[in-house]
Order: structure tokens, then sequence, then C-alpha cells
């Protein structure tokens, strides 16, 4: 399984082609695979392991740093995670490359005041599958690695166009905060995302604690698509209706700021991450926080969506994207 991963993510030619090609939608259908060779993890707050694929180990190397320790060399992928709720105000993710080793992701949970606090999360390390894409950018605005054939365009401060070579229009734009490298990021800011002005490009915008747009802020980002094996994708409106995402999966809005996320297979071993965006080219005005709470039932999970605590911190009726890995 892992050997198979390797072989993608150092892919060429034909093979770099191939995983191209698969961003398109229904180019790889999901029924032809039965094993998954996704990497995630679900971490509790206290750095053991609650589940996950492909996961050797997990270090607590102090307040609010993790690290996750895979059974591949996973330094040119991309690293998106989302914190799972156990505050009354949302905490914020960072990842980047490991410190301990090739095979690991370094994590920090921060309260928005930028102080390290420990905290639980999910994380999915995207490698380049069929069905998924990556691009991470620089602290330059600088595409520092991604799939093949992925261009980067800046707009201007904090706002970004990332151009894929396929069409993913009905997919999930997941992101985070995160280095490039194996460094720090020490600024407690978000990224939210959005369509493009064509359906094989994801806007993207950084923006400080105050909801400023910012330039300087690295972040990486995964496109999963509904073709991808042993994955749901969701990308829900402000009321809590789907407005595209893969099949058997259903979303509705029980309270302001509370979503619940339906699928037809169980959910107790997967790893959900979601991220503020827009459901189509409208700029993703209102940043927020997302957070992941237990679901209802075993098909089920949730979603938290706050202001920013520099608004209030109030639940917010907000747009969305987010995977659910197994």
């Amino acid at each position: 399984m892992i050997s198979r991963l390797s072989r993608l993510t150092l892919a060429t030619g034909a093979a770099a082609a191939a995983i191209a090609s698969a961003l398109t939608l229904g180019a790889v259908p999901a029924q032809a695979y039965t094993t998954s060779s996704n990497l995630f993890a679900s971490v509790n707050l206290n750095g053991t392991l609650a589940y996950g694929n492909g996961v050797t180990g997990v270090t607590h190397l102090g307040t609010g740093q993790y690290e996750v320790t895979f059974s591949a060399d996973v330094q040119q992928c991309a690293y998106v995670a989302t914190t799972v709720n156990a505050y009354s105000q949302a905490l914020q993710v960072f990842t980047a490359g490991g410190h301990l080793t090739a095979d690991g992701v370094y994590v920090e949970t921060k309260n928005q005041g930028g102080g390290l606090t420990d905290g639980p999360f999910n994380l999915v390390v995207d490698c380049g599958l069929p069905g998924w894409g990556y691009a991470v950018v620089g602290y330059s605005a600088n595409l520092v690695r991604s799939t093949p054939g992925v261009t980067l365009t800046s707009l201007g401060s904090g706002r970004y166009d990332v151009t894929f070579p396929g069409y993913i229009g009905r997919c999930a734009y997941l992101a985070t905060v995160g280095d490039p490298g194996n460094g720090l990021v020490y600024s407690p800011s978000g990224v939210y995302t959005g369509s493009g002005p064509n359906p094989g490009t994801v806007y993207v915008e950084t923006k400080n604690p105050g909801g400023g747009l910012s330039a300087g802020i690295p972040f990486h980002l995964a496109v999963i698509c509904p073709s991808a094996n042993s994955v749901r994708v969701a990308v829900v409106a402000a009321n809590g209706r789907i407005a595209r995402g893969s099949r058997h999966t259903w979303s509705f809005s029980p309270a302001q700021g509370q979503y619940t996320l339906v699928t037809s297979r169980p959910l107790s071993a997967c790893a959900a991450v979601a991220t503020r965006g827009s459901i189509d080219t409208s700029v993703p005005f209102d940043p927020a926080t997302l957070e992941i709470a237990p679901g209802a039932t075993r098909h089920t999970v949730g979603i938290q969506v706050r202001q920013l605590l520099f608004f209030g911190g109030n639940p917010a009726s907000e747009s969305f994207h987010a995977a659910l890995v197994c």
C-alpha cells in the first residue's frame, strides 16, 4: 500500500499525466478501489492517536506541539488539518514538515491570541493519489511544490489563483496555514477558499486574525474530488444545503453555525477536515473558524462555524468545504 503511494508521489511522465487526469470528475470511479491508501490521523488532546491510516506513531512534543509519523516519506506532500472542538472557543491549527523524521508532519494547535494550547485535531496528508491534487505556497507567494501541472497566480496582497490541469469544479478545496518546509508558523492567521474564474482554478485568500487580507502567509491546499477512493466531499452553503459533493452525502443545519454531514457509510474511523470557503466564485468575505464535532450517529459528523474571536466568536452560518477521509 505504502509503496504504491510513494510511486504516485514521485511519478513523472505518463504517470504524472494519469494523476492530473484523475482530478477530472469521474475519471477514477471510487468503487474501483477496495483498500484505502489515504494517509490521515485523528489525534487526541494529549497526543494519543484516536485512529488513522498509515500512521506509525504520534509524539506530543510540548504544549500544542505534535508530530504525526507515517509509514512513508511525506516531504513532497501537502498537510491539511482541522481542530476538533474541545473548548468554548475554537482553536486554530498549523502544519509543517516533520521535525523528527521525513515521514512526519509537525502540527501546532493555538488559541486565537497565538498561544500554544493542547487541542485535538484531524490531519490529512495529500500526496496526489487519483482524485487528489495539492499545492504548497510559500511566504513569498511562490509555488513550493504541487501535483504536476499546477500554476500559481498572485492577485495582490493575500489573494491567489491556483490552477490545476484538470476539471475540479465538483471538488472540495481544503486549506491550512502551514510552513512549506519544516519550520514554524508563528502568526495565527487564516486561509479561505472559493472557485476561481474557470473550473480548473481555486481562489484562495489569506487573512490576519482581524480578518484583513495579508500577504506572506504560507498555506497548504488540498483539492479532493468525489472520485477519490474512500473519501466523501461536501461543499455546503450557509443554509446547510450541499452545493456539490459526493453521492450519498447530505447536510443540514440544525442551528446557527451548526452543521451535520450525513453519509451512507460509517464515519467512526474517518478524519473530517473543513475550510471556510465560498460555494462559487464569491469572495469568502466573512472569515470564520471551523471545528469538527462528534456526530449524533456513526454515519454523521458535526461542523461548528464561529466568527473569529476578534469579532466576538459567536456561532455563524457560513459556507464551507469539507472532506471525510477514510
